[in-house]
């Protein structure tokens, strides 16, 4: 019983999709045909604006345009899907239909034509419309062009798909295919004229613009404005056609090598060994052209450059040796780190000038080069903003002189002579011998001790007796052997005081003068003197201790230890 049911569902199931392929035959015939009379209506449409356009005027003509453009576009979106429809050998489509199509796109194809001369017409009129018109004018008819021409690319595209339609439905397209490629042709080389005159014209303008009055400058604003729209719409259009001439299979070359040149925009064409191989032919021949005729002149140019940095080189010499000499006036007191500082820059600035000189000689323009130079100052500033406050902090240290080469100073952490300073770092020796080179933004925002900056130094010692010592005896003893020492200067005078009552000794104080470069050997040698004399003199240099006094006790104590149940003693034992 089951088995008959699921029979009867299945062939009930298969009766139906049969009557609904039945009933939808008919159906998507209709609708085929009602695109096709859909497409026929349009044609006409189309064919009556066109006759409208030709005598319309002023914005009616562009009313007019958009008219059919929007009919084009409408076909542009169903006719794919219907030629497929058509291509399908299944499809219940009559030989009159087929027919119908086919002569409506054919003549859909001279309609196309016609509007393609039309806008071209129009093209025409817009360029003889620049005389007599100021620079605003002509910017809003730059506009309009660029306008004129998008439609024109567009009319183009349109002409290249209606020749893949008819080509599906078996129409001979040779005639139209070469009338395409010719107007296509003829295009892009007039577009590639337009583009290499903006180009150039863009050139002069710009070089133009800096030397300008006020008046002057608004014109030439409008103008380079107006050249960039053509230049813009110049590359689209070309693009646009080289685009229909690689579908035609016709070669395309020269205008991928117009487009590279003029906009200089690297894309994957370049790669092309015909088009590189072409561009390599054009750069080789323009240099060769260039060199034969201004060979002599930049030969000239260049021993004349070679000539003025060779005599700079010289002065930069002399400028150093006339600031070495200049910076060593003992009047002046600079620090090594200052002469070093500007002997070295008055060479580099007597160089700059004359490389900057140079350079003009060669035709090339100081000014844009200068303004470079503060544009890659201000990015370089941003990426190194920890070298610039180095190089501020080493300034500051050239100014303010805290230090100088040769001193033992304690600055950035680090104990050590300086032996290099530059505008970024400090090269510091310990007095173990190691070099460590220190930012100058560490040393200049820490505290700097600077050990040898004086003269003269005070040696501090502290000498300590037992209590059961005479007091003037030690004195008298320590004032002996501090002054005996021929390093210890006589002025200022020295201190010998007892400053303290320590826990195990009476301390003395010695404070003796030296010279700076005879600290360390005064310390050790009187460290070692006192310690002999002392000796020698009975005087005892305690050291801390501690007297520990037992008392037993009456009843001694004991302890009773048990162990735990686990047979351990308690933890607490």
């Amino acid at each position: 019983m089951q088995r008959k049911r699921c029979f009867t569902s299945f062939f009930l199931c298969k009766v139906f999709s049969i009557l609904l392929a039945v009933a939808t035959f008919p159906a998507l015939a209709d609708d085929i045909d009602s695109e096709v009379r859909r497409i026929v209506d349009n044609h006409e449409t189309s064919k009556l604006l066109i006759d409208e356009y030709a005598t319309a005027k002023g914005e009616q003509r562009l009313l007019l345009h958009l008219r059919v453009q929007s009919l084009l576009d409408y076909q542009t979106e169903v006719l794919p899907g219907l030629l497929e429809e058509l291509a399908n050998p299944d499809a219940t489509v009559s030989d009159e239909t087929r027919t119908l199509i086919t002569n409506t796109l054919v003549a859909q194809g001279q309609i196309l034509n016609r509007s393609y001369q039309q806008r071209n017409s129009d093209l025409e009129d817009k360029r003889a419309a620049f005389d007599g018109l100021d620079s605003k004018q002509a910017l809003k008819n730059e506009l309009a062009m660029a306008n004129v021409e998008r439609g024109i690319n567009r009319l183009l595209s349109l002409r290249l798909a209606l020749l893949g339609w008819e080509s599906k439905l078996g129409v001979d397209v040779t005639e139209q295919s070469a009338l395409l490629v010719a107007d296509v042709t003829l295009r892009a080389n007039e577009l590639s004229l337009l583009l290499n005159f903006a180009n150039t014209r863009i050139g002069e303008l710009a070089a133009e613009l800096p030397k300008a009055t006020s008046y002057e400058k608004e014109d030439i604003e409008y103008a380079l404005r107006r050249l960039r729209i053509k230049r813009e719409i110049c590359t689209e259009s070309i693009e646009a056609a080289v685009t229909v001439l690689e579908s035609l299979d016709v070669n395309s070359d020269y205008f991928k090598q117009v487009l590279i040149t003029s906009t200089g925009a690297v894309s994957e064409d370049i790669f092309e060994v015909k088009v590189l191989s072409r561009l390599l032919e054009n750069w080789t021949e323009a240099a060769t052209n260039w060199f034969g005729e201004n060979s002599i002149s930049f030969i000239v140019k260049l021993i004349v450059f070679c000539a003025i940095l060779f005599g700079f080189h010289l002065l930069a010499d002399v400028a150093r040796t006339v600031a070495t000499k200049a910076v060593s006036n003992s009047k002046l007191k600079l620090s090594k780190l200052l002469q070093e500082f500007f002997i070295s820059m008055a060479g580099k600035v007597v160089f700059f000038i004359g490389l900057m000189i140079g350079l003009s000689q060669l035709g090339v323009q100081l000014a844009p080069l200068l303004a470079g130079f503060g544009v890659a100052g201000i990015v370089i500033g941003f990426a190194l903003q920890g070298t610039l406050s180095n190089f501020a902090s080493g300034m500051m240290i050239l100014i303010y002189r805290p230090f100088d080469v040769g001193d033992m100073v304690i600055a950035g952490g680090v104990q050590g002579n300086v032996k290099k300073l530059s505008l970024v770092s400090a090269t510091i020796q310990t007095i173990d011998n190691q070099r460590i080179v220190v930012p100058n933004n560490m040393i200049w925002n820490d505290v700097i001790t600077n050990i040898t900056a004086e003269k003269v130094r005070r040696v501090d010692m502290v000498f300590g007796i037992s209590y059961k010592d005479d007091i003037d005896h030690a004195e008298r003893v320590l004032h002996d052997v501090v002054s005996s020492h021929p390093a210890v200067l006589k002025r200022p005078e020295i201190m010998i005081k007892v400053a303290n009552l320590g826990e195990s000794s009476v301390d003395f104080w010695v404070r003796p003068w030296v010279k700076t470069e005879d600290y360390w050997d005064v310390f050790w040698d009187l460290t070692k003197s006192v310690k002999q004399r002392f000796d020698k003199e009975g005087i005892c240099i305690p050291f801390p201790q501690r007297d520990v006094h037992l008392f037993p006790s009456a009843d001694p104590v004991t302890v009773d230890v048990k162990p735990s149940s686990n047979g351990n003693l308690p933890a607490d034992q």
